[in-house]
């Protein structure tokens, strides 16, 4: 008998080292021989096959579990399962995120987001024309997507994990969380009551202490798109944010799953939370994005006939991606498009380093001279498709997944034991970009249109 035991994953650094966070099921129990009796393995042995079937690869050895957004206890491994087997391994989007921040889990729905990477990189910015800083609040999260105050930079990292096939259906946005349900065959999506549409559709969320909140779908998408979107944006482009949200709630009550409150599913915020972020603004902000859910009420999108993938990011590199590119699978409404209004973004364009021996040591290789580090390919939408260390090939997903980078479309340059590495947007690529999308408002685009844009050959359904 198979045992879900654990549902998600993350990468937590501690000073030098990292510790693996493991997100275990609401569906277990808990007894000291529940998966001995189930399975035949210990939580341990169980445990290691995840490592290994998900091959998670980190600097540790150290495990700590977490039930309910709450840690309940740690595991020490004298040995990374991975490790035992060689390092030669296609890496599945690890997660990693430093001490300080507050996320995010790797789940079958991850990174259908990847906005919430940026705010601290906007916040650093002063000197950037395109930040969100409002005088009045002299703060520029007032502005921008509501998360906690501790997320940085590396929040985007934990957001792009989406498996769109069976075979990596417990990994990554979320560039989610926008990271992020894995496709399949819209025939398993249960069939919704006969009353679905005569009364305002309610959702039960199931929040990190624990707890489940009961709200009307308006009110839960204002929470959300307040989460995923800065809402000084403009209007048409909160309506996107807004029938997208929809799109992905609705696809996974269909399919029988359970909606979160962070990027295992969707972010939502309450009230109180977004009182205590916007302060005096609150009132403009809320009713701004109240507006943008109410004028789209009922909203999705549909690929024949079916709720779609919701998937997007934060910023394309001028290209939004195909999902083959990333996740292996062929999604006819998840191609490559245009989206040029990403290059005037603060977010495009990020120069940063890396120590060598820090490099060779996350990829697993010896450190040793004469480096050789070399772009082989690029695909369509200018982002690397394969790349050489020494005597190692990797993908550009791999590569920028192990290295936490913005983006699959990087240049590298090696100075003074120093990895030089430059991006170009900020996500996976794939969907909706949402500074395109910001970008397509400002220039008289609707909602309707932007959608159409970013999920070719899909329509409008109101339910």
């Amino acid at each position: 008998m198979v045992i879900d035991l654990i549902t998600g994953h993350e990468i937590r650094k501690v000073g030098k080292q990292e510790v693996l966070n493991l997100y275990l099921s609401y569906d277990v129990e808990f007894s000291l021989d529940f998966y001995k009796r189930k399975s035949g393995k210990s939580m341990k042995e169980l445990i290691r096959d995840y490592i290994k079937n998900n091959r998670i690869l980190w600097n540790g050895n150290r495990i700590v579990l977490f039930f309910g957004g709450i840690a309940i206890g740690t595991v020490l491994l004298f040995s990374n399962p991975i490790r035992e087997e060689g390092i030669n391994y296609t890496f599945v989007n690890p997660t990693i995120i430093d001490a300080a921040t507050e996320k995010v889990s790797i789940t079958e729905n991850d990174d259908f987001s990847d906005t919430n990477a940026f705010i601290e990189e906007i916040r650093k910015e002063d000197d950037s024309s395109d930040r969100f800083l409002d005088d009045k609040s002299g703060s520029s999260i007032n502005q921008s997507s509501i998360l906690e105050s501790e997320s940085t930079k590396n929040q985007e990292r934990n957001s792009v994990s989406v498996s769109l096939n069976q075979k990596t259906q417990n990994n990554d946005l979320i560039e989610n969380k926008n990271n992020l349900s894995s496709v399949q065959d819209e025939k398993t999506e249960t069939s919704l009551p006969q009353d679905f549409n005569s009364l305002e559709q309610t959702v039960t969320i199931h929040r990190r202490n624990g707890t489940s909140l009961t709200l009307s779908m308006t009110d839960y998408l204002i929470g959300v798109v307040a989460a995923e979107m800065p809402a000084s944006f403009p209007m048409e482009a909160l309506k996107t944010q807004a029938v997208v949200a929809r799109t992905y709630a609705l696809k996974k009550i269909a399919s029988g799953g359970k909606l979160t409150d962070d990027v295992s599913t969707q972010v939502y915020r309450d009230s109180s939370y977004l009182r205590s972020i916007w302060k005096d603004d609150y009132d403009f902000y809320y009713h701004k994005i109240k507006s943008a859910v109410q004028s789209t009420d009922k909203m999705t999108v549909k690929y024949q006939g079916s709720y779609i993938e919701a998937i997007y990011h934060s910023t394309s590199n001028g290209k939004t991606e195909d999902a083959v590119h990333v996740w292996g699978n062929d999604v006819p409404y998840l191609k490559s498009v245009d989206s040029t209004w990403d290059q005037s973004a603060t977010t495009y364009l990020k120069t940063e380093e890396q120590d060598l021996s820090t490099v060779f040591e996350i990829l697993g290789i010896v450190f040793q001279e004469p480096i050789s580090i070399e772009v082989l390919s690029r695909n369509a939408s200018g982002r690397i498709s394969n790349i050489r260390v020494g005597t190692w090939n990797y993908t550009g997903v791999e590569f920028r997944n192990l290295l936490g980078l913005r983006s699959s479309d990087f240049d590298l340059d090696i100075r003074d034991g120093k990895l030089i590495v430059t991006t170009r947007g900020y996500g996976h690529g794939v969907g909706m970009s949402q500074y395109g999308a910001k970008g397509m408002a400002e220039a008289g685009y609707s909602y309707q249109q932007i959608l159409s844009h970013y999920y070719p050959g899909t329509t409008l359904s109101k339910e």
